[in-house]
């Protein structure tokens, strides 16, 4: 493998376009690694870890925007480059381009929000310029310390200015979806969140039962930490209180800081419009003492927005599960034992570490429910085991699996060879900066497993969710239909996979113990 580097002197290009070039160099044949950034202090030592550092990286400005790679051979990285060049306006940042936010103002005096992808270390710089300038923003930019979110979003409060995130990939502004959002049906539900996956998933539901959303508002992970103290939220709430188009109110996030939760459940008591929260794992009397309707899960929030509208959702009965896991152990070897989850959402991955261990016990996890269950190595499973392939062990220096589903194929592919994994449990979500065929990507890895497993005189079982809409670049439909005709058995939602899973798991047992 040779090492090759591109530097461009005096250059900006934002996080997400450096996301999606690296998305574009890892695809290609020939490219072992990639990174692709500005030069940054974090992004130097992280090429240097990565074993992508030259010269030209570490006499790099902060400044400078940077492409390094690894690739077989200068064929191999001038045919990546060249992929890059035909993608660019898919990824590049577009001209004209602003050297301030001033500048940027001042050319386009009608905008009024800001959308921020800087590195981490500059988000709240950058945040307190635009939210001077009058703007609201929303913050893609990940990493940044508590204190300095804390300090953003008491300015943003000052000047009555939303500040979604930092980390905030999902939000949904008078139709218009911003970052990581899915496309959504306009409708009456204004959703507030710190879970992007949250809000996208009752947003879908809205969506597949023709109703719809007004807004979606992005907090970022953070915001309900003691720290923060759910400033976004409780200004999100203000906001759609106010906003004509929301009728009603949705609230999602896991669980609050204590008095965080009783800031929101104070204000929700004199919120003037219907409210269902889901504040995960929080008390469920607190919370309905508010005045909201309570939903302990995702599935259950778009359930209760529903009702209020006179819907319901049709989810496969425990009856019709039952029957799904008997056919799947069909066939098992008596070494086949354990479910092995690899998640690119990390709210998906705690809903169905909490819904399978209600059925099969405690589950294994870079990011467990409980100490005891932390993994040791992130890339070597033990027992069952869900994997959030989203953290940083698995993204420091690749793009995110939402937006590169090709990243977590090594994971599956190691999961699939290993004779006692009964199950291989996945989330797919959606996204319009992501690739146009996530199902077709992971596929091959597949169904070469199901093939394995058969081979070794067993049989492996593959289920998921598909999380987005109709009217999404990827359309669900067509998502979830591929991996039907695979063989693969796809749940109307991610608890429901989580119940499948486990449900599976357990009649194995059974079964082998009789």
């Amino acid at each position: 493998m040779e090492r090759f580097t591109i530097l461009q002197k005096d250059t900006y290009v934002d996080s997400l376009a450096s996301l999606f070039t690296m998305s574009v160099l890892m695809d290609c044949e020939g490219v072992e690694n990639a990174y692709a950034g500005m030069a940054t202090p974090s992004s130097k030592q992280m090429m240097e870890e990565l074993g992508l550092a030259d010269d030209a990286v570490r006499g790099a400005g902060e400044n400078d925007f940077v492409i390094a790679v690894r690739a077989s051979g200068r064929e191999a990285f001038e045919a990546a480059m060249a992929k890059t060049k035909k993608e660019e306006p898919d990824i590049a940042v577009q001209k004209p381009a602003f050297s301030t936010v001033e500048e940027a103002v001042h050319a386009n005096p009608r905008a009024n929000i800001c959308s921020i992808a800087v590195p981490g270390e500059y988000a709240c710089e950058v945040t307190k310029q635009a939210l001077n300038q009058g703007l609201h923003c929303i913050v893609f930019s990940s990493n940044v310390p508590l204190e300095q979110e804390r300090e953003m979003k008491e300015l943003a409060r000052e000047k009555g200015l939303l500040c979604m995130g930092p980390d905030c990939g999902v939000a949904n502004i008078n139709g218009a979806a911003f970052v990581l959002s899915s496309i959504n049906n306009r409708g009456p539900f204004g959703i507030c969140g710190a879970s992007g996956c949250g809000i996208q998933h009752v947003a879908a539901f809205l969506h597949e039962a023709g109703s719809g959303v007004s807004q979606t508002i992005g907090t970022g992970g953070n915001d309900l930490k003691e720290q923060v103290g759910g400033i976004s939220m409780l200004m999100g709430i203000d906001a759609l209180e106010n906003d004509p188009d929301t009728e009603y109110i949705v609230l999602i996030s896991r669980k609050p800081a204590d008095s965080v939760l009783q800031a929101l459940t104070a204000r929700i008591r004199e919120c003037k419009k219907p409210v269902v929260a889901c504040f995960m794992g929080a008390d469920r009397a607190a919370v309905e003492a508010s005045g909201a309707l309570w939903a302990g899960d995702l599935d259950g929030c778009a359930q209760q927005a529903l009702s209020l509208i006179g819907k319901q959702i049709d989810f496969d009965s425990d009856e019709a599960l039952t029957a799904m896991a008997r056919s799947a152990i069909e066939g098992m070897s008596a070494q086949q034992k354990y479910v092995r989850g690899i998640y690119c959402g990390g709210t998906y991955c705690d809903e169905v570490m909490q819904t399978m261990q209600r059925t099969i016990g405690g589950v294994y996890s870079n990011c467990p429910l409980s100490p005891e269950l932390q993994l040791a190595d992130s890339r070597a499973s033990v027992k069952n085991t869900v994997v959030d392939s989203g953290e940083e062990e698995f993204t420091r220096g690749r793009p995110h699996p939402t937006l590169e589903p090709s990243m977590r194929l090594p994971l599956i592919a190691k999961e699939g060879e290993d004779p006692e994994t009964a199950v291989i449990l996945l989330d797919f979500i959606l996204t319009p900066p992501e690739h146009i065929d996530p199902a077709g990507v992971t596929l091959p890895v597949l169904t070469s497993a199901m093939e394995a497993a058969r081979a070794r005189g067993g049989r492996l079982a593959v289920v998921c969710s598909v999380l987005g809409t109709d009217a999404d670049l990827q359309n669900v439909s067509l998502q979830r239909q591929k991996l039907l005709d695979a063989g693969v058995y796809v749940c109307r939602s991610n608890r429901q996979a989580g119940q499948l899973a486990a449900k599976i798991i357990q009649l194995k047992k059974e079964r082998d113990e009789a």
